[in-house]
């Protein structure tokens, strides 16, 4: 190549140009550093080269690179937006933010500049503002895929999935082989409910980009709540996963040089990106606030760059809190093993923003899978997961796990009642004079098959009608689908009611007063919601599988000692759930004692529970120790 010297400067950074477009980038950065020792001020230089760095993955270069060329011509937008985007990617989405306005301050015809603000905002949780940024950019270019999958996501995670899904089905209209819309579209089909879809879209986003570990995780996610498959298929799916996306790590394990002293204070680190207002933290916050500080240090590992009350809360019951969300999973592998951790604890599986190719690379010792998803996590570098002998009864589900299964003799969670909570009200049946099932549980969990059980459960019990909450109702598309659902049973629309969000917990908990018997969706138990219903005076009907997916319900009605609302088919769901509504003064009364038996019972005894959990940290560190 002929050295910039015997060329202009434009034309080496046109042959630079040349280079990057074609993607030799090593050659283009060369081309950009030689014109740079000619004229170290040249802002086209800095700024292309810049922008070469962010995808080079050093953005710390670019903010220097394109910081230069901003203050050299503070009037250009282009510089402005690139330098948010190295902003953003070191996780300065203030800062980001500042170049986004300033670049939309100088072109506010910026489609770029709108959708990369839309982008920070979303990625600090400001989801509103998003949208609203998103909606700009497509104003200004209403052919931007881009725009219209991420407006996609905000809308989702503001509980508009009907909406949603328009805007990621323009994106693939716009852009064909779009794994990213293929895999939001199938999310977005999962929380309405409608499965079979969204198994599709995943299927499509993985034929599209093989490697995409986060729609195959979603795929994983979506299996376990879908009737006719099989169990040793969903155990293959995982076990595809390892294949594909983590047994490649396993000739880069190294040895831990963790001290092999059983009985010195162990570090035990949790990994999770739900330290936030989230059912995890709930049930996780006893573990962290309730642990013996002299046998256990904890650090807890958040995956994602916004946090509220909770979050401050959690961090502060820790030893030591580490963001990773910015991290990739090489420098959170790199990090954990730093920092020493002797048991590394999962608390997400193949749910969202999970880190489970961190644990692929095996950076603790012993690593454990506990609480945040029901099922295997496949992999080969977790060695065990936490459950009980009613979730996993033995010799039930030890063949569909990569892991092996440690029983907590009192329940594999524990429920720590909120101190937020409104009393127990009457049995609104007495009062109306017809009894209210309900069910608060995602949608995703709401299947053709179990509304169709629902909807017999009605026309079983005369006048009876269905309380049905979800943010996700509160999307009119949404409602008007699932009241044709039920239609089609021949439910009229006033027997189904739907709510949507409430503005506070308290409200949300509020509305278990509106409800005679809670109904638990199947083969995806609920968990959060069983807790709260009978928290709240309501008793729980719940259909027993034979997975932990589907034996949740049974693990928390036999540890609160109420093991009569346990149904083995849909048949005996049926009666049982029609029996409790048949007799409207014995449901009152039983209403009326839930929450004292509650507080008597394993599920709300946190001392214990943290007890065994620490005594099974310490077995298996023990275990390890002497070379199990």
């Amino acid at each position: 190549m002929p050295a910039p010297t015997t060329l202009t400067l434009a034309d080496a950074i046109g042959l630079a140009i040349q280079h990057y477009q074609a993607g030799r980038l090593d050659e283009a950065e060369s081309t950009f550093r030689q014109v740079l020792q000619v004229d170290a001020d040249n802002p086209n230089a800095l700024h292309l080269l810049g922008i070469l760095c962010v995808q080079k993955g050093d953005p710390a270069a670019a903010v220097e690179l394109i910081g230069k060329a901003v203050k050299r011509y503070p009037h250009i937008p282009d510089f402005h937006g690139n330098l948010g985007a190295a902003w953003h990617a070191l996780g300065r989405f203030d800062a980001a933010i500042e170049c986004y306005e300033k670049a939309l301050a100088i072109k506010p015809g910026f489609p770029e500049a709108a959708y990369n603000l839309g982008n920070a905002l979303k990625d600090m949780g400001r989801f509103t503002e998003a949208v609203g940024l998103y909606r700009r950019a497509l104003a200004l270019k209403s052919d931007y895929a881009d725009a219209h999958n991420n407006l996609g996501m905000v809308l989702q995670t503001l509980g508009n999935p009907v909406e949603a899904i328009a805007h990621f089905q323009q994106a693939l209209a716009l852009k064909p082989n779009y794994a990213e819309a293929c895999n939001n579209l199938g999310n977005a089909q999962r929380d309405q409910g409608r499965l079979d879809e969204a198994v599709v879209s995943y299927r499509q986003a993985l034929h599209i980009r093989p490697n995409f570990s986060e729609a195959h995780g979603n795929l994983l996610f979506t299996l376990n709540a879908i009737s006719d498959v099989s169990p040793a298929s969903v155990f293959q799916e995982h076990r595809n996963f390892e294949q594909n996306f983590a047994a490649p790590f396993a000739v880069t394990w190294q040895p831990h040089a963790n001290p092999r002293d059983p009985a010195r204070r162990l570090k035990i680190g949790y990994v999770s990106a739900d330290f936030r207002e989230h059912p995890v933290a709930k049930f996780f916050e006893p573990v962290l606030a309730g642990r013996d500080s002299g046998a256990f240090e904890v650090t807890c590992y958040y995956n994602r760059p916004f946090g509220d009350a909770t979050t401050a809360r959690l961090q502060g019951l820790s030893d030591q809190w580490r963001d990773i969300s910015g991290l990739s999973d090489d420098q959170a592998a790199s990090l954990i093993r730093a920092d020493g951790i002797d048991i590394l604890v999962d608390l997400a599986g193949h749910t969202a923003a999970n880190r489970i190719l961190v644990f692929a690379r095996k950076p603790a010792p012993l690593q454990v899978a506990w609480l945040g998803y029901p099922n295997t996590s496949g992999l080969s570098a977790m060695d065990y997961r936490i459950c009980d002998e009613f979730t996993d009864p033995v010799g039930m589900t030890e063949k569909y796990h990569s892991e092996t299964l440690v029983r907590l003799p009192q329940g594999f969670l524990c429920f720590v009642p909120p101190p937020e909570s409104p009393e127990v009200r009457v049995a609104p049946g007495l009062e109306k004079n017809w009894v209210t099932f309900g069910s608060f549980n995602n949608f995703a969990k709401v299947t053709p098959q179990v509304l169709a059980l629902w909807a017999r459960l009605l026309q079983t019990v005369p006048d009876s009608r269905l309380l049905l909450k979800h943010g996700g109702l509160d999307d009119a598309g949404m409602a008007q689908r699932l009241h044709e659902q039920f239609a089609s049973h021949g439910i009229a629309a006033g027997r189904v009611e739907l709510l949507g969000k409430t503005p506070s917990y308290r409200e949300h908990l509020e509305c278990y007063g509106r409800v005679d018997i809670a109904l638990d969706p199947f083969p995806y138990n609920g968990t959060t919601t069983t807790c709260e219903a009978l928290w709240m005076g309501v008793p729980v009907v719940t259909l027993a599988g034979s997975v932990h997916a589907a034996r949740v319900g049974v693990s928390l009605l036999r540890h609160a000692g109420l093991e009569g609302w346990i149904a083995n088919s849909e048949e005996e769901y049926l009666q049982i759930a029609a029996a409790l509504a048949g007799s409207p003064d014995s449901l009152n009364q039983l209403r009326l004692g839930l929450r004292s038996q509650l507080l008597t019972s394993p599920l709300t005894d946190a001392m214990n529970f943290v007890a065994s959990m620490e005594a099974i940290y310490r077995e298996i560190w023990q275990m390890w120790c002497s070379g199990g």
